[in-house]
């Protein structure tokens, strides 16, 4: 005996329009109550230090009455302060309510470009790791590879001679080497040697229009460079190396590594986007490594490597937007942890230059009137901190348990 299903339910199944993965994510987000939450408060920071910042004409380095030095929240005017401070004013008498708006905009914008660099970064390494973890190097991410290799480390050379030019003398003496793969491939020591060779004569020749000793560092470091480039490089040297580079970076504690940054580049809010983005560079690495070691086995990679589908394509094209889920989820907690290093930054002296507004600066110039009862200079702009920190948590969280393909029905 056959079953059918009434018209009414087959006509409803049949009428119901597709549904995408990402639409029931956004769905999915907008019925979590966490979600919501951390939305209003993102979308609040947002808009509050976006429209200050550009219809709120402020000049932090005029913005000063010692008459009004640390007045507490008022309302409404009186006779003793004739203006309106709803947060209070800080030790030089400016209106803390309006630093707080105004430094918004240098906290998140340091938040979004320090994630910014750590994910395209760290997500570019930690995908080429995994994918070369399993899979073969072609001949053209091969070249591209050894020609990588020679252009950074004769960067080094090109900045202790004072010769940029040498950064490309070794970028093509990669290349060549790479093109040159079957020049004395079953002699590997005589390969080596014979490039390193190369490598010392380019090195030490052009250094020694400087000096001698110059060319001597150079020489070793070409020497060095052609005898990296020789080798057999594979995959698994490429995931190796990325992946001992990020251990190296780990290893040292992440607020210690920023401050170490600035401090060698100097302070100030651009310094401390670069600072903080280093440091973050290994978290999104590791991430996109293990989403591509997950994903690189899916079927679907298979049969595009099986009809010579290019590995370039099947990198960018097929595994990289199903590795997006969990990266997204990252970047947005990340931002919470890119606030707080930049404010802690700013408390220590390394973030924005005075007088420019910034939470953890107005953090580290009021915390000593704590004691004397001025609270309102150090609460408003704590409660800035947390409450934007807070809200991109919880964002972050909605967005996990959104993008679950365990809760896809």
């Amino acid at each position: 005996m056959t079953e059918t299903f009434p018209k009414e339910i087959s006509h409803n199944l049949i009428a119901r329009k597709p549904r995408s993965l990402w639409g029931d994510a956004w769905r999915r987000l907008l019925s979590s109550n966490t979600a919501r939450l951390g939305m209003v408060i993102v979308t609040f920071f947002i808009l509050f230090s976006t429209l200050s910042h550009f219809f709120w004409e402020y000049n932090p380095r005029t913005d000063l009455d010692y008459s009004l030095k640390l007045m507490p929240p008022n309302l409404f005017p009186t006779e003793e302060v004739e203006s309106i401070h709803p947060f209070g004013t800080d030790k030089l008498g400016r209106d803390i309510f309006r630093r707080v708006a105004h430094g918004g905009w240098n906290s998140l914008r340091v938040g979004l470009v320090a994630v910014g660099i750590a994910l395209s970064i760290g997500g570019l390494l930690g995908l080429l790791s995994g994918f070369y973890e399993s899979m073969p190097i072609s001949r053209t991410a091969q070249i591209i590879l050894i020609g990588g290799i020679g252009l950074g480390l004769g960067a080094i050379s090109a900045w202790i001679a004072g010769q940029p030019v040498q950064a490309f003398i070794f970028l093509a003496l990669g290349v060549v080497v790479a093109v040159l793969e079957n020049f004395l491939a079953d002699k590997l020591a005589a390969r080596v040697a014979f490039f390193a060779g190369v490598g010392l004569l380019l090195g030490a020749g052009a250094a020694l229009l400087i000096n001698f000793p110059t060319a001597v560092v150079c020489g070793v470091i070409g020497l060095f460079i052609g005898g990296i480039a020789a080798l057999p490089l594979g995959g698994t040297l490429i995931s190796s190396v990325i992946m001992r580079m990020m251990d190296i970076i780990l290893a040292f504690p992440g607020i210690l590594l920023a401050i170490a940054i600035v401090a060698m580049l100097g302070p100030g809010l651009d310094k401390g986007m670069i600072a903080i983005g280093i440091v973050s560079i290994p978290m999104f690495a590791r991430l996109a490594r293990s989403t591509v070691l997950s994903v690189v086995r899916e079927e679907y990679v298979t049969a595009a490597l099986s009809v010579g589908v290019p590995q370039g394509r099947i990198l960018f094209r097929h595994i990289t937007p199903n590795t997006l889920s969990p990266i997204i989820v990252q970047a947005t907690m990340g931002l919470a942890g890119a606030i707080l290093s930049a404010a802690a930054l700013g408390f220590l002296g390394l973030g924005a230059i005075p007088p420019e507004p910034e939470w953890g600066s107005m953090l580290g110039d009021s915390y000593r009137y704590l004691t004397t009862g001025a609270w309102w200079a150090v609460v408003f702009p704590g409660l800035a901190i947390m409450l934007s920190v807070l809200g991109f948590n919880l964002l972050g969280d909605g967005l996990r348990d959104a993008l679950d393909p365990r809760l896809r029905v």
